[in-house]
């Protein structure tokens, strides 16, 4: 039901529909495989919140949809539904105003796109959804980490050299290549501090694996991690930065054999 429906079902006297309603039967038409349908009452919704989460829930049955697409091996005309079904979505993205819900919507797309083989259009959704998200570090390795999550390493990198903000991207880099040496993906890890810029960050990085061998009992791989910290944190151009890092570097160095920390080895490094 339209607008114009909408307005004169109220003319005669008809309760408008509450927008929890539409959204339950957003909900019902989904779950009967409905997606267009459900996408059609996308537009009765006003509430921003509202609409933000009917789309969340469209796109989670896009991505199922596709996925049983794909592993039947379906054919380019059944994809092309799906893919006009996507870009159907689009303009309730776009119309969004906080930029947290666009940048989510978008990035979720983006994915869909990838999935598709459409490059130029997840390019474009992923691009716009790190503009909205640049003064959002959370949000940015969010986005990073469901690229990865999903394969697409070729990509994350892309995302990764398109964010201007290059301090706030190294400290997503850096929380998420942990997150993944912790989870002993030692691989993914690596690829990702590979792409932090700063010294600083990248000693830090690299500190943090050493600690998760430390507590790993791997004493002979966590020195070699903490000299490799080291080696960058001697690149930090500030000295007062590369003097206080560098100390916490040595004591921890020394902290893993046992011992405590000489300043002057320090001092004369």
């Amino acid at each position: 039901m339209g607008k114009l429906d909408e307005f004169f079902g109220t003319i005669r006297g008809e309760k408008k529909r509450s927008e929890l309603e539409v959204v339950e039967e957003i909900e019902d038409r989904l779950r009967d495989g409905d997606i267009a349908g459900a996408i059609e009452r996308l537009g009765t919704l006003e509430k921003e919140a509202n609409l933000f989460l009917a789309l969340r829930m469209v796109v989670r049955a896009l991505v199922e949809k596709l996925d049983e697409k794909v592993a039947s091996d379906a054919g380019a005309e059944d994809l092309e539904e799906v893919r006009g079904l996507i870009k159907s979505l689009l303009p309730y993205a776009n119309g969004l105003f906080n930029p947290r819900y666009r940048a989510v919507i978008l990035s979720d797309l983006a994915i869909l796109f990838y999935k598709l083989g459409d490059d130029m259009n997840g390019d474009i959704a992923l691009k716009t959804a790190l503009n909205m998200a640049e003064s959002h570090p959370d949000l940015t390795r969010d986005i990073l980490m469901n690229l990865i999550r999903n394969g697409l390493l070729r990509k994350a990198g892309y995302a990764m050299r398109i964010v201007r903000d290059r301090k706030n991207l190294d400290i997503v880099l850096s929380h998420l290549a942990e997150m993944f040496y912790r989870a002993g993906d030692e691989e993914r890890a690596g690829l990702v501090a590979e792409h932090i810029a700063s010294p600083f960050h990248r000693a830090l990085t690299l500190a943090s694996f050493a600690s998760v061998e430390q507590e790993r009992n791997n004493l002979e791989k966590a020195l070699r991690l903490l000299d490799e910290a080291i080696h960058f944190a001697e690149m930090i151009e500030d000295p007062d930065a590369r003097f206080e890092l560098m100390l916490k570097l040595y004591d921890m160095k020394y902290s893993f054999v046992g011992k405590s920390i000489n300043v002057r080895d320090v001092l004369s490094e």
